[in-house]
């Protein structure tokens, strides 16, 4: 990743802009500009704490399938994600808190298990309890609640709580964001003290470069969190604007940071990471979306490397990732633009040709295997060469399930008469 060019602080910007000839603001103007600046900085990180809880869940989510539940032994209390257990490992609160600033907590009912948060022994505050008023807002009710005044500790906070629901409805616990009141009131102060010090010079155009101004920054904030909430939601696949992603501030950086993890689910979530191809689980949500989306035409495909087991024991499992990511390459290339080819399994690979009449995918699919058997593939100074062997299918609109059996039932077909063929 290139390194960036060094930030130039909203502060900075601001202070700048109000440096500029401002000759006559009243007071009553600055103090007004004061409140309302501060009342939407209120709302934006009111909203901000929302989205980044949802993103977080959603981040869990992906990472570690499966409902919370809760093990104890030997008198420890054990969060578990799925089969993961999540309380112990900080990494990934660690990391959101650094790129972030927003404190993260993990409640198994009202116990933190696992939290950013520390005691003024600079030890963090795991086992210890949630206000009652919270316990009685968000655990009884199964409602989120946003709290613009938390006292924890010594320090106050804007907090929003969001209860952590398993699959069979019920609470287990709840999640907790938070950031310290301080930081967002120093943020505000900073951001208006320039205004109230110098706006009595030029109250007009005090007010326009204000309100343009800060129209422009909640214009950033709320993309950034509008493609936040979208990808929160599961669209991996939306785009920041572009006129924040090229924001050379404190701004631009978050939304870099949220386009990083937006890469980096989409990677663990749909792409096979030897291949690069999709895996099984995106592709069994792709080849419906393909069925649901009344295409004139489209087929379905399954091959499989042919003697696979033999490249493995002959050179190496070495050897046989190489012929999978050739194998793929190969796949990916000619299926660009005609539909898409998936990681089936093991050495298997799935193809869904769209908008293609079954006679011309047979043949797209012919081209691929022949050049499949051209393929020589140089390993440790011996050339492996490879066949595959590929049953296809009409597509329909009734039964994926099915579907995939039809073209896996022609691939054992081909597998058992032969092998290096296709068969129809």
């Amino acid at each position: 990743m290139s390194q960036l060019k060094p930030q130039k602080s909203l502060y900075g910007k601001l202070l700048a802009m109000t440096l500029t000839p401002l000759l006559v603001l009243a007071v009553v103007i600055t103090s007004f500009s004061a409140h309302s600046f501060a009342n939407t900085m209120n709302e934006e990180v009111k909203k901000g704490l929302m989205d980044l809880n949802s993103t977080i869940l959603t981040l869990y989510d992906h990472l570690y399938p499966g409902d919370y539940t809760v093990v104890e032994q030997d008198g420890a209390l054990y969060l578990l994600k799925g089969e993961h257990q999540i309380n112990g490992d900080f990494s990934i609160i660690d990391t959101i808190k650094k790129n972030t600033g927003v404190d993260v907590t993990f409640f198994y009912r009202d116990i933190r298990v696992i939290t950013t948060l520390t005691g003024s022994d600079g030890n963090r505050m795991i086992g210890t309890k949630v206000n009652a008023v919270v316990t009685r807002d968000v655990l009884e009710t199964g409602e989120a609640a946003f709290y613009p005044s938390v006292a924890i500790g010594e320090n106050n906070y804007f907090a929003y709580y969001a209860p952590v629901i398993n699959s069979d409805g019920s609470v287990m616990g709840m999640l907790f964001v938070a950031k310290p009141t301080e930081e967002v009131y120093k943020s505000v102060i900073k951001s208006v003290l320039p205004i109230v010090l110098l706006g009595l010079v030029a109250m007009l155009l005090a007010a326009v470069i204000t309100i343009r101004f800060s129209r422009q920054l909640i214009d950033a904030i709320k993309k950034i969190q509008s493609f936040l909430a979208k990808v929160a939601k599961g669209n991996l696949r939306d785009v920041l604007d572009y006129d924040v992603a090229k924001r050379n501030d404190e701004l631009g950086e978050m939304g870099r940071y949220a386009v990083t993890m937006q890469k980096a689910l989409i990677e663990q979530v749909e792409k096979d990471a030897l291949t690069g191809l999709y895996n099984r689980r995106y592709a069994e949500k792709k080849i419906r979306e393909v069925q649901n989306a009344q295409l004139d035409e489209f087929n379905v495909a399954l091959g499989d490397i042919d003697f696979f087991k033999k490249v493995n024991d002959t050179y190496g499992h070495e050897c046989g990732d190489v012929v999978l990511s050739r194998v793929a390459g190969i796949l990916g290339k000619n299926m660009r633009g005609k539909g898409f080819v998936a990681r089936w399994g093991g050495e298997e690979f799935l193809l869904v040709f769209e908008n293609s009449v079954f006679e011309d995918s047979v043949d797209m699919l012919t081209h691929i295997l022949e050049e499949i058997r051209r393929e020589e593939i140089f390993y440790k100074g011996k050339i492996v060469r490879i066949t595959m062997t590929f049953g296809i299918c009409k597509g329909n609109t009734d039964n994926v399930d099915l579907l995939i059996r039809e073209a896996d039932s022609k691939l054992y077909e081909g597998k058992n008469n032969g092998r290096n063929q296709i068969v129809q």
